[in-house]
């Protein structure tokens, strides 16, 4: 089954992109629409270039606490009561997320409530009152976030990387922040971030569903005339430059698990700047040897010296890590970690073949096919690219994807991998750790000798 399937793809997309439809308002705000008549639903979703890339340390967590705060009181509606009940009137289901990049608020219902859904999300970006009873109240309602994430062993293995990888500016790349600096919010920092970043040149409402894009631009025009422009934040609150890793090191964290889970992580390309090329051959790269067949699973997983093995980059315009990821045996893990720098010693132009990236190609387009099957997830879609990458960026990025050689991929693991420093972290039992001598001390030695 799988010739035709790389005949398909060899010719390069075999799909359009979605057609998206785009408007500026006068105030400065980016409006798109995905017309999709198939069901009488439609969600409204904004986004802002916000998060923790914008969080020193005394702003670490705030982002995601606005976003809390966002389904709250304003001006228009000027209780949580008067809020929620609007929101059932209207059959609205609705969520929000930080990330480290983007802040996304958004609500779906049926679309003869099209107009008001449209209304009530342009009175909770304009006019929050960020009321100080409710403040107080969401500031446990995030703590809680995170007590439920230090419960996870995950957290605290990528928590612990995390810390070392980003080590001048670790608040940057951390979306649930520091629980001191939530529990200590006044209101006059979340006006600080509405007036600085949630301004309407700095975010963009997206509409998908059964809609009209005239109408919506429109409507948009119409309702958003009260929203002032604002400086641009990015001008005088530029992004913070991540220096390099500094030295390749170990770190190990105890938790309570039956197998041992690991991530080598680098810094990688970004999404703006001369950089933008090898996150293609990044993504192509990715999904190639994630392939079963492919001959770097054959070397770390069907070899037996590991349970599983990858290799990733997370799409960012300030700076995108690489992780490579593993889990093993204990009786394994050196043979695992062992084995997983050799394979990335021998990633020059002969690694992969020009089919193997068609089909990574290609199953990177079969993923971005299918979240435009639910015009819902499409929108969520949408603002993440918007934010950190540009919708011009998602609209060519499939094609972008065929286009990657096998010298293009060279290229990327010889800039960002092949002699970089990189931080290790593993994540073992206390047992594991006394049975078998794993302590950093034993996993440092095992990064630092050459592969």
């Amino acid at each position: 089954m799988l010739l035709p399937l790389i005949v398909l793809a060899a010719a390069g997309r075999s799909t359009e992109p979605p057609k998206v439809q785009t408007h500026t308002c006068p105030d400065g705000l980016t409006v798109l629409v995905v017309e999709n008549h198939s069901v009488p639903l439609v969600t409204v979703e904004i986004t802002a270039k916000n998060g923790s890339m914008t969080e020193p340390p005394e702003y670490n967590g705030l982002s995601h606490l606005y976003e809390h705060m966002f389904f709250k009181a304003n001006k228009v509606l000027s209780s949580q009561e008067a809020w929620m009940a609007r929101a059932h009137e209207l059959g609205l289901e609705w969520n929000g997320t930080t990330n480290t990049e983007r802040v996304n608020y958004f609500f779906t219902t049926t679309k003869d409530h099209l107009a008001d859904t449209m209304k009530f999300m342009h009175d909770a970006i304009v006019y929050p009152l960020f009321d100080q009873k409710e403040l107080e109240r969401e500031r446990v309602v995030v703590t809680g976030e995170l007590d439920r994430n230090e419960a996870s062993p995950f957290y605290h293995l990528f928590h612990a990387v995390e810390q070392r990888v980003w080590w001048k500016y670790p608040s940057r790349k951390d979306p649930l922040g520091l629980r001191a600096t939530v529990l200590k919010t006044t209101r006059a920092q979340m006006e600080t971030i509405k007036n600085r970043y949630y301004v309407p040149n700095n975010s963009a409402l997206v509409v998908t569903g059964d809609v009209s894009a005239d109408e919506i631009f429109a409507e948009a025009d119409k309702l958003y005339t009260d929203w002032a422009r604002g400086a641009d934040p990015f001008v005088k609150f530029p992004l913070v430059t991540h220096p390099p890793i500094q030295k390749t090191e170990a770190v190990v964290v105890q938790q309570p698990v039956r197998v041992i889970d690991g991530q080598m992580v680098w810094h990688g390309p970004s999404t703006v700047g001369p950089s933008v090329p090898d996150t293609y051959a990044a993504d192509a790269f990715s999904a190639a040897i994630a392939l079963p067949s492919s001959r770097f699973q054959k070397a770390l997983v069907d070899s037996g010296a590991c349970i599983s093995a990858g290799l990733s980059w997370y799409t960012q315009m300030n700076t995108g890590p690489i992780t490579a990821s593993f889990e093993a045996t204990p009786e394994k893990i050196d043979t695992c970690i062992k084995a997983i720098r050799a394979e990335l010693a021998k990633m020059t132009a002969d690694y992969v073949t020009q089919d193997d990236l068609t089909r990574g190609a290609h199953e990177l387009e079969v993923q971005v096919v299918q979240e435009r099957e639910r015009p819902s997830e499409l929108a969520h879609t949408l603002t993440f690219w918007w934010t950190s990458a540009g919708l011009d960026y998602y609209l060519h990025y499939v094609d972008n994807l065929y286009k990657v050689t096998p010298a293009d991929v060279a290229r990327y693991v010889a800039t960002y991998i092949t002699g970089k420093p990189f931080v290790m972290g593993v994540m073992v039992s206390p047992e594991m750790a006394k049975k078998n001598g794993l302590d950093s001390a034993h996993f440092q030695k095992l990064v630092t000798e050459a592969p």
